[in-house]
Formats: C-alpha cells, sequence, structure tokens
C-alpha cells in the first residue's frame, strides 16, 4: 500500500501477553529458594522434571519429534498454547480464543513467550515452560507456566503456497514471474487497462495469510486477517505504492475484480511497514473501479 500510509490497526501477539505487556521481557536469572521450591513441586505434581535453561526458564519436551522440522528464523510459527499460574488458573490460551492457533514470526530479536519456547521446539512437539516470573502493566505474576504445542513452521513461498492449495483449489490461479500470484475474479471485456502512466481508482482489502486477535470498534476481541482497506487512486508507475500492489492493478482493467497474493520481496521486504512484520506475504483483493 500508499509508503506513506500509517495503518490504525495493532496486531496482538497473545491476548493475555499485549494487555499485560510482558511480551518483551524474560526474567532475570535470578530464582529465589521459594520460587525454586514452587517450580520443583508443580514438576513432580506433572509428573516432569524440568531443565533449566542459561536464562533461568525451566522446560520439558513432553511429546518428542525427532525427526520433526526445527523452525528457521523468519519463518512463520504455529502453536497452541496455555498460559497458567502453577495452581492452574488460566491466564490465557488458545482454546479461550477460538480454539484459532497464535501464528508468530520466529525471529532472532523477538523475546516474546511463545518465541522463547519454540526456539526449543520442532514441529509436532509439546513442552511445558516455567517462567519464574513475568511483569505485568500492573504487577508481577510468579512463576507462571507455558504448555505449548508447535503445530507447524513455514517460509514464505510455503505460506503462499499452501494459502492458494487451500483456499483457490480447482480454480485458475496464475503465477508471474516476479512472485505475484492472482485470480481475476471479475472480468470487463471493454475496460480501460491501467498503464503505466496511467490514473487508476481502486477499491481494495489488505489481508495476512493468517488470523490474529485484534478488538472491533467497541472494544470486543475478534480475529481477523484483514490489516486494511479503502479506496484511492495511484499513478501506475509513480513508485509511491509497493512494487505487488502496482504490478496487481496492471494486470487489470475497469471493472475487474481479483485477489492478488505477493510475497514480502514485492511488499514491505525484510524490515516491514509499521505495524507489518517484514518477511510478510500479503494479499490484496482490489477492483479497479476508474483509470485516467
Amino acid at each position: 500500500m500508499n509508503k506513506s500510509i500509517i495503518y490504525i490497526f495493532l496486531i496482538s501477539i497473545v491476548g493475555f501477553l499485549s494487555s499485560c505487556g510482558v511480551e518483551s521481557t524474560l526474567p532475570s536469572t535470578e530464582v529465589s529458594e521459594e520460587t525454586l521450591a514452587k517450580i520443583t513441586a508443580y514438576g513432580a505434581a506433572q509428573g516432569i522434571t524440568f531443565t533449566k535453561s542459561p536464562e533461568s526458564i525451566f522446560y520439558k519436551i513432553t511429546t518428542s519429534n525427532p525427526a520433526g522440522r526445527a523452525p528457521q528464523f523468519n519463518e512463520y510459527v504455529k502453536v497452541h498454547y496455555v498460559f497458567t499460574k502453577l495452581d492452574g488458573t488460566v491466564l490465557d490460551s488458545t482454546a479461550l480464543n477460538r480454539k484459532i492457533p497464535l501464528t508468530l514470526l520466529y525471529s532472532s530479536s523477538s523475546t516474546t513467550l511463545p518465541n522463547y519456547g519454540v526456539s526449543f521446539m520442532k514441529e509436532g512437539e509439546s513442552a511445558v515452560f516455567v517462567f519464574p516470573s513475568i511483569s505485568t502493566s500492573t504487577t508481577t505474576i510468579e512463576p507462571v507456566a507455558m504448555k505449548i504445542t508447535m503445530l507447524s513452521t513455514r517460509n514464505e513461498t510455503e505460506q503462499i503456497d499452501e494459502y492458494v492449495k487451500t483456499n483457490f483449489a480447482g480454480l485458475p490461479v496464475k503465477k508471474t514471474v516476479s512472485g505475484l500470484n492472482y485470480l481475476l475474479t471479475k472480468t470487463s471485456a471493454s475496460g480501460d487497462t491501467a498503464k503505466t502512466g496511467k490514473t487508476a481508482t481502486v477499491a481494495y482489502t489488505g489481508k495476512f495469510l493468517y488470523q490474529y486477535k485484534s478488538s472491533d470498534s467497541n472494544g470486543f476481541p475478534i480475529y481477523t486477517d484483514k490489516f486494511d482497506s479503502g479506496s484511492l487512486s495511484l499513478l501506475i508507475g509513480g513508485g509511491g505504492y509497493v512494487a505487488g500492489f502496482e504490478e496487481a492493478i496492471k494486470l487489470m482493467k475497469v471493472g475487474d475484480k481479483g485477489t492478488f497474493i505477493f510475497p514480502s520481496s514485492l511488499g514491505y521486504g525484510t524490515a516491514g511497514k509499521s505495524t507489518i512484520p517484514g518477511y510478510t506475504p500479503l494479499l490484496f483483493e482490489i477492483e479497479v473501479t476508474a483509470v485516467k
């Protein structure tokens, strides 16, 4: 989209984590004797003997899959999780969130608790992590357990291929040399073509290839894949928009509608933009309403 647009949506990585503001910090390496005793007792009750990481995180792989695929940095990983106090009080869980898995960009720079967890895991594995303490915006909770199952890890090409296969099976999806996948859902025989040098007016909806937790206008939590929508006019070839968006419009005429999916190399690259992470494929539903 327009490089100057500041998107108004916020990607909620995990409902509990985001609302409490704890996603950016791991606990210190010091663990009190009292906390250690609580963690040891919790493990015994679960039939678990924990391993202690260099960061003083206690963990156990409870379901092992040695042949499974390990996540690589900048891949998107899907997990199910449940966060609890050691007494079993549930703080947050994908089971509470319509059973929609959390999709996270696995990153070397991220200090979110799920990101930390999957660094120990492979596809198909489950694990328990105990964090001696986590700080929220109002209090400190200690300790906290995270039970997590890693469902999949996918690079950009795999994400796009799987999305097309799942959502457009049997339909004539085309792919350009640059890597843009597209399906024209409505075509016009006589509409003007959106050529370089002309100004096109379009209506669009931008989506991710996964759902994330957000809020509606009343503040209620919702899950959506949409990150932006609206209408705009652009000079074709003017360079004010990401390459994939302009390439999509060049394939259309007035009256055409289509769905376009492109990798981050045609979008916001490795750095991302505002609340769009780097290494993120994007989907746009576009209708060309005028060309001048």
